[in-house]
């Protein structure tokens, strides 16, 4: 292995180092491993060396490894000598990367030459705006690709010596991949990286579903292809808004689009109060729960902070936390064994480490858990004052408002509630969203909070929807009975389904059964797409899988699908 001081050099290859790529791939393909018959010239191509990026690692200025990334292009993939598309849960489109022929000399076998050039290969596909990429890894090499994020598609094939796994990721997995990010910041103090152009995978945002708009299009010129999506890797309300909303900006939607709206929405801030008897003073309006989520943690939680988070959990706040704010985060650690339920004796005497903030999403997503009334505020009265707690209260209406722990928070020193107004009122395509808290931490956001924080629409239609709350508590209580049939539908396709409580559903895949990469990109041919939940917690394998609850004829269609992927 190389020595601890040893620079690795990481770098796009030239002419010369085609040259000495093409002779040991002969070495090692063709005499060490028998893929190939050997030749006179001592050298070995294919086909998509015309079109083909390597990336070399040297060491003093010797090639230690390479490997291949081939772009989309309509030559084809090296898969293709041993897959047919057909068969395969992947979309063969410009956003398709394949690595290839990832090879280290024998004298550097062992040292951490491989896995800088799959993270090199990783970063520069990102670098490319690449959404998917496709390997095949030898088995002796296979944790480096598992370890860099990608997952096993279940194939796999022998050539020579040599036997091979199919590997799969989304680049957009790749940048909140944990581990990826722990192995990145090691790996980095080891390599002089020449990549122009290329960084190593910096996670920049948190993913969030929402794959189905590259079925509709994010430019919105093919609007009319929404009846032919289901989009349940998001959790928008399968309802729609009370009448009166669409009623209100039909007639009044010219108006509402062209004049600037009430400076802090103060007609949605005193709705609100009302709605949930506080006082005007302890709510704050935002443009959706992710705009509070980082104007407030942003203000409060500083990189000395000493957070605790469940896990898994909605991965936004371990998004801001970590990568944002870089605070100290803990993780309750949850269990599948009780069905990710928070076990309250152990949070209790977690608790009295004396942290800093507290943040909890109840009930849950991904799991759909949720902690009751009366036993969070216990939790909360046996805290210090000093740790502070930020509620995420945006799924509470599913399983029932006098649940919430609002007015609890605007009597408090120490509790926020975050709330947002998308998901239960169907409203999230206009983003709002409020916070609810003592006065003095509110006032603290409001000075801070941009003027015009919620659109017009957006002020408008959450007043509306505040006025007609027997609509929506019969679309929450029609949503639970959907929720039960959904679950008898998965269950019967041998699911293991946790019971939820909000409009979505968490579940396991058996292991005679094709992962979660596998599922998720069969349904995406058939315009379903479901969230893959493996960034948002440690707990998660990959045959993990959340599906938002729709009306009952959408949901049937769902299941016809999911039963139609498994038989392939």
């Amino acid at each position: 292995m190389e020595s601890t001081a040893t620079k690795i050099v990481l770098a796009f290859a030239d002419a010369k180092d085609r040259e000495s790529i093409y002779s040991i791939r002969h070495q090692v393909y063709a005499s060490e491993l028998s893929q190939h018959p050997e030749n006179e010239s001592g050298r070995l191509m294919d086909k998509l060396d015309a079109i083909n990026c390597y990336i070399v690692a040297k060491i003093d200025d010797e090639i230690a490894g390479f490997v291949a990334i081939t772009p989309p292009n309509n030559v084809g993939y090296s898969i293709d000598k041993y897959f047919s598309r057909e068969d395969l849960p992947l979309v063969f489109d410009e956003g398709l990367y394949e690595i290839r022929l990832l090879t280290v000399i024998d004298a550097k076998r062992g040292s951490h030459v491989c896995a800088m050039l799959v993270f090199g290969a990783l970063s520069y596909i990102d670098s490319l705006k690449g959404k998917t990429i496709v390997a095949i890894g030898r088995l002796e090499v296979l944790d480096i690709y598992l370890q860099g994020g990608m997952q096993s598609l279940g194939r796999q094939v022998q050539s020579g010596k040599v036997s091979y796994e199919l590997l799969s990721a989304e680049t957009r997995d790749l940048r909140s991949f944990l581990r990826l990010k722990k192995l990145f910041a090691h790996l980095e103090k080891r390599v002089d990286w020449k990549l122009t152009g290329v960084n190593f995978l910096k996670p920049v945002s948190c993913y969030h579903g929402g794959d189905f708009f590259d079925a509709i299009g994010d430019e919105f010129d093919s609007l009319h292809k929404i009846n032919d999506v289901i989009n349940a890797d998001v959790l928008d309300a399968w309802f729609d808004p009370v009448p009166g909303i669409l009623k209100a900006l039909e007639k009044h939607l010219a108006w509402a689009l062209k004049t600037s709206p009430p400076t802090g929405s103060e007609g949605m801030q005193r709705m609100i109060a009302t709605a949930r008897g506080v006082q005007t003073k302890n709510i704050l309006p935002g443009a959706g729960s992710s705009d509070l989520i980082f104007l407030g943690l942003r203000h409060w939680i500083t990189p000395a902070s000493r957070v605790l988070i469940l896990d898994p959990m909605y991965g936004e706040y371990a998004h801001v936390l970590e990568n944002v704010i870089g605070c100290q985060v803990s993780r309750f650690l949850l269990s599948r064994e009780n069905n990710y339920a928070v076990d309250l004796n152990k949070l209790a005497s977690c608790l009295k480490s004396d942290y800093d903030w507290v943040i909890l999403v109840n009930p849950n997503s991904p799991t759909g858990q949720y902690i009751e009334k009366e036993n969070l505020r216990n939790i909360i009265k046996a805290v210090p004052k000093t740790t502070r707690f930020w509620i995420d209260e945006t799924y509470i209406d599913y399983v029932d408002s006098a649940q919430s722990l609002e007015q609890s928070a605007a009597d408090s020193s120490n509790v926020v509630i975050c709330k947002s107004m998308s998901k239960a009122y169907a409203l999230s395509g206009v983003r709002s969203a409020y916070l609810c808290g003592p006065e003095v931490l509110i006032d603290e956001l409001r000075l801070i909070s941009p003027p015009w924080a919620v659109s017009l629409p957006g002020q408008i239609v959450a007043c509306e929807a505040l006025r007609n709350s027997v609509y929506y508590r019969e679309r929450w209580e029609e949503t639970h009975r959907l929720r039960d049939d959904l679950t008898l539908g998965l269950s019967g396709l041998g699911w293991d389904v946790v019971p939820g409580h909000a409009n979505f559903l968490l579940c396991h895949i058996p292991l005679d059964q094709p992962e979660t990469a596998v599922v998720i990109s069969g349904c995406r041919k058939h315009k379903l797409f479901l969230r893959d939940v493996a960034n948002m917690g440690h707990c998660f394998d990959n045959r993990t899988i959340r599906i938002a609850v729709k009306d009952a004829k959408i949901n049937q269609a769902m299941l016809e699908i999911i039963k139609m992927v498994l038989r392939n």
